[in-house]
Protein backbone atom coordinates (compact mmCIF):
# COMPACT_ATOMS: atom_id res chain seq x y z
CA UNK A 1 0.00 0.00 0.00
CA UNK A 2 0.98 3.22 -0.68
CA UNK A 3 -0.31 7.02 -0.33
CA UNK A 4 -0.73 9.57 -3.05
CA UNK A 5 -1.91 12.85 -3.18
CA UNK A 6 -4.98 13.87 -5.49
CA UNK A 7 -6.14 17.11 -5.36
CA UNK A 8 -4.06 18.58 -2.41
CA UNK A 9 -5.48 15.21 -0.27
CA UNK A 10 -3.69 12.08 0.89
CA UNK A 11 -4.88 9.33 -0.71
CA UNK A 12 -4.31 5.80 0.34
CA UNK A 13 -3.45 3.46 -2.89
CA UNK A 14 -3.61 -0.68 -2.75
CA UNK A 15 -2.28 -2.36 -5.67
CA UNK A 16 -3.05 -6.04 -5.53
CA UNK A 17 -1.64 -8.94 -8.09
CA UNK A 18 -3.84 -10.65 -10.51
CA UNK A 19 -4.90 -14.20 -9.34
CA UNK A 20 -4.43 -15.23 -12.50
CA UNK A 21 -1.06 -15.04 -14.89
CA UNK A 22 -1.57 -14.75 -18.87
CA UNK A 23 -0.70 -18.52 -19.31
CA UNK A 24 -3.96 -19.20 -16.68
CA UNK A 25 -6.00 -16.81 -18.41
CA UNK A 26 -4.69 -18.20 -21.93
CA UNK A 27 -5.52 -21.67 -21.04
CA UNK A 28 -8.90 -20.58 -19.64
CA UNK A 29 -9.85 -19.17 -22.65
CA UNK A 30 -8.71 -22.22 -24.81
CA UNK A 31 -10.52 -24.52 -22.81
CA UNK A 32 -13.38 -22.56 -23.08
CA UNK A 33 -13.14 -22.27 -26.96
CA UNK A 34 -12.40 -25.81 -26.53
CA UNK A 35 -15.86 -26.82 -24.14
CA UNK A 36 -17.75 -24.41 -26.73
CA UNK A 37 -16.97 -26.78 -30.10
CA UNK A 38 -18.37 -29.55 -27.98
CA UNK A 39 -21.48 -31.31 -29.05
CA UNK A 40 -23.53 -33.09 -26.48
CA UNK A 41 -22.07 -36.42 -27.66
CA UNK A 42 -18.59 -34.92 -26.68
CA UNK A 43 -17.07 -34.64 -30.20
CA UNK A 44 -16.11 -31.63 -31.52
CA UNK A 45 -18.73 -30.70 -33.89
CA UNK A 46 -16.39 -29.30 -36.39
CA UNK A 47 -15.20 -33.38 -36.43
CA UNK A 48 -18.71 -34.80 -35.97
CA UNK A 49 -20.05 -32.89 -39.37
CA UNK A 50 -17.17 -32.89 -41.52
CA UNK A 51 -17.33 -34.83 -44.34
CA UNK A 52 -13.95 -36.67 -43.44
CA UNK A 53 -16.34 -38.76 -41.06
CA UNK A 54 -18.62 -39.28 -43.35
CA UNK A 55 -19.07 -43.00 -43.63
CA UNK A 56 -20.35 -42.54 -47.35
CA UNK A 57 -17.06 -40.52 -48.63
CA UNK A 58 -14.13 -42.50 -49.93
CA UNK A 59 -11.76 -40.27 -49.37
CA UNK A 60 -12.92 -40.05 -45.53
CA UNK A 61 -10.58 -40.12 -42.97
CA UNK A 62 -12.40 -41.55 -40.37
CA UNK A 63 -15.53 -42.92 -38.88
CA UNK A 64 -17.78 -42.94 -35.83
CA UNK A 65 -19.13 -46.25 -34.55
CA UNK A 66 -21.97 -47.12 -31.85
CA UNK A 67 -21.34 -49.75 -28.99
CA UNK A 68 -22.57 -52.64 -29.61
CA UNK A 69 -24.39 -52.36 -26.19
CA UNK A 70 -26.23 -49.34 -24.33
CA UNK A 71 -24.80 -48.18 -20.97
CA UNK A 72 -27.72 -47.32 -18.64
CA UNK A 73 -27.58 -44.05 -16.78
CA UNK A 74 -29.22 -44.23 -13.43
CA UNK A 75 -29.48 -40.83 -12.79
CA UNK A 76 -30.96 -40.22 -15.76
CA UNK A 77 -33.45 -43.23 -15.06
CA UNK A 78 -34.35 -42.34 -11.86
CA UNK A 79 -35.40 -38.11 -12.95
CA UNK A 80 -37.13 -40.13 -15.99
CA UNK A 81 -39.26 -42.42 -14.12
CA UNK A 82 -40.11 -40.02 -11.34
CA UNK A 83 -41.35 -37.61 -14.72
CA UNK A 84 -43.48 -40.53 -15.73
CA UNK A 85 -45.03 -41.19 -12.13
CA UNK A 86 -45.25 -37.65 -12.17
CA UNK A 87 -47.40 -37.39 -15.54
CA UNK A 88 -49.71 -40.42 -14.52
CA UNK A 89 -50.28 -38.75 -11.28
CA UNK A 90 -51.57 -36.11 -12.46
CA UNK A 91 -52.66 -36.00 -15.99
CA UNK A 92 -53.00 -33.29 -18.33
CA UNK A 93 -50.47 -31.25 -16.33
CA UNK A 94 -47.92 -28.85 -18.46
CA UNK A 95 -44.98 -31.16 -17.83
CA UNK A 96 -42.56 -28.33 -20.23
CA UNK A 97 -40.55 -26.30 -17.32
CA UNK A 98 -40.36 -29.09 -14.58
CA UNK A 99 -37.61 -30.75 -13.78
CA UNK A 100 -37.35 -34.18 -11.52
CA UNK A 101 -33.65 -33.24 -9.38
CA UNK A 102 -32.05 -36.71 -7.83
CA UNK A 103 -30.34 -37.51 -5.67
CA UNK A 104 -27.84 -40.24 -4.07
CA UNK A 105 -28.95 -42.20 -1.63
CA UNK A 106 -26.62 -44.87 0.49
CA UNK A 107 -28.32 -48.76 0.75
Amino acid sequence: MSTEIVDGREVSVVARESEFTSEDVDLLLAYDRHRSELGSHGFPMSEATSSLADPNNPEGEYKYVGASAPIVDYVKKASHDAEEAYRKAYEGVDMSALIFPVHREDR
